[in-house]
């Protein structure tokens, strides 16, 4: 059968985790995507067992680059443009509030702030800002601002061991922005705008929560458990290697049982349910106390349901405690919904997929058009960008500092906010272009 729509290749996508390295090109057809090429590639076992830190980071990106080589000669990928995330280490998050102000005068402002919030220099650095909303602290109105940074050292060395696999790295992004903008695709209309998006990523090492409003990012919260908490409690309580309890969780998900009516069958999945009930309850309260901070903090409208994506999403036991910790329901994404998934492995079609969306949303950077459901329904033309100005810095620091993590726990006994108006903000279009784009035969980061 011929094509009769010329098809458009996007960079390939590269998610390197703790665990695997993802790589997902995808190409646009008319209004749809397809997959052009997928690959997954499992770290070895000395670098997931190695104990985070310079050393361990160093190891992983060494190995990824030599994976990253393997799976382009072994896979039919087209061309040797990528975009890749920052690694979570090596990117510094912090969030501030500061007073009303122009759109246009933001981005000097967050720069000069940056100076002051960071524990390094950030004329040595590159730094973005993420307009979070408007937030109320009595009676003043001021605006809350994600700033995150990442020094020029760290992503000069990630481009180094990138070129040494033999591709050209067409931008760098960060985590939270990527994860999102596999949602982010699905807003077409009008009143989607106004939809709250909750992600969590589930991860191997930690967790993370992303909190958005139509195309727009409005909180950010990492989390300190993941699977490997998980593989560790099964180990501990079974006194077999985490290794072995790993093996033996994907066993139990990958069967499909039911976590309710399958452990009174088999005490041993019985028993691997009851070890990891702890951390995954840890996990809840901690969600939980993110979405009571954006109830909180962000007036207007309110989440309806919570999507859990990454590698320990499809796990039915963390979905069952999670829905009963929240007061939305919790269901497992599905990032690669209306992609046509053909040219992939069945191994890596199988279930939601929900593994591949940090890899899907790096595959998407470069453009901005949307895909949502092949439904026939139209789609919102892109809004404008704002005029881009370059005002000078203040003299003088106006900016609150909020540490993220005890804010979050100093809302858990406050009423709920009242509900309200926002006012609007950039679009995630406008401001997704974090950590400046690099190529192979560029080395040196400038400010973003």
């Amino acid at each position: 059968m011929f094509r009769l729509t010329k098809a458009h290749v996007l960079p390939i996508g590269v998610d390197i985790g703790h665990d695997s390295v993802k790589m997902i090109q995808l190409e646009v057809v008319g209004g749809s995507l397809a997959v052009t090429a997928a690959a997954k590639m499992a770290m070895p076992a000395e670098v997931k067992a190695a104990v985070p830190g310079p050393a361990h980071a160093q190891l992983r990106l060494a190995v990824a680059a030599d994976l990253v080589r393997q799976m382009l000669r072994q896979h039919p990928f087209r061309g040797r443009r990528i975009v890749a995330s920052l690694p979570r280490e090596v990117v510094h998050t912090k969030n501030l509030r500061l007073p009303q102000m122009p759109l246009a005068e933001l981005p000097a402002v967050c720069q000069f702030e940056a100076r002051n919030v960071f524990p390094f220099d950030t004329d040595n650095a590159v730094v973005h800002h993420l307009p979070a909303g408007d937030v109320r602290q009595g009676a003043e109105v001021r605006q809350e601002v994600i700033l995150m940074a990442a020094k020029n050292d760290d992503v000069t060395d990630l481009i180094e061991h990138l070129n040494r696999a033999g591709v050209v790295v067409e931008s760098l992004d960060v985590e939270p922005c990527a994860l999102y903008r596999s949602v982010e695709r699905f807003i077409r209309r009008r009143e989607d705008e106004n939809d709250v998006n909750v992600i969590v990523d589930v991860g191997v090492r930690r967790s993370q929560v992303v909190i958005g409003k139509g195309r727009d990012i409005s909180f950010v919260k990492p989390i300190d458990i993941g699977g490997w908490h998980f593989h560790d409690a099964v180990s501990k309580k079974l006194g077999i290697t985490p290794d072995e309890a790993e093996a033996l969780r994907r066993r139990l998900i990958e069967s499909g049982e039911p976590a309710e009516t399958a452990g009174r069958r088999d005490p041993v999945r019985q028993a691997v349910f009851d070890a990891t009930r702890t951390p995954m309850e840890e996990l809840g309260r901690e969600i939980s106390l993110c979405l009571r901070y954006y109830s909180v903090t962000f007036r207007g409208h309110r989440p309806t349901r919570l999507r859990l994506v990454g590698g320990e999403a499809s796990d039915p036991h963390l979905q069952a405690l999670l829905n009963a910790a929240l007061v939305i329901p919790v269901e497992i994404g599905r990032p690669m919904y209306s992609v046509d998934t053909s040219r992939m492995k069945p191994t890596d079609r199988r279930g939601s997929m929900c593994e591949w969306a940090l890899a899907l949303g790096l595959a998407l950077r470069t453009t901005t058009s949307r895909f949502g459901p092949r439904d026939g329904k139209p789609r919102d033309p892109n809004r404008p960008d704002d005029d881009a100005l370059n005002p000078p810095a203040p003299a003088a620091s106006t900016a609150e500092v909020v540490d993220l993590g005890q804010a979050v726990r100093d809302v858990a006994n406050l009423p709920p906010a009242t509900a309200g108006a926002a006012a609007p903000h950039p679009t995630y279009a406008e401001r997704s272009a974090p950590l400046a784009p690099a190529r192979a035969n560029r080395t040196e980061s400038t400010h973003a």
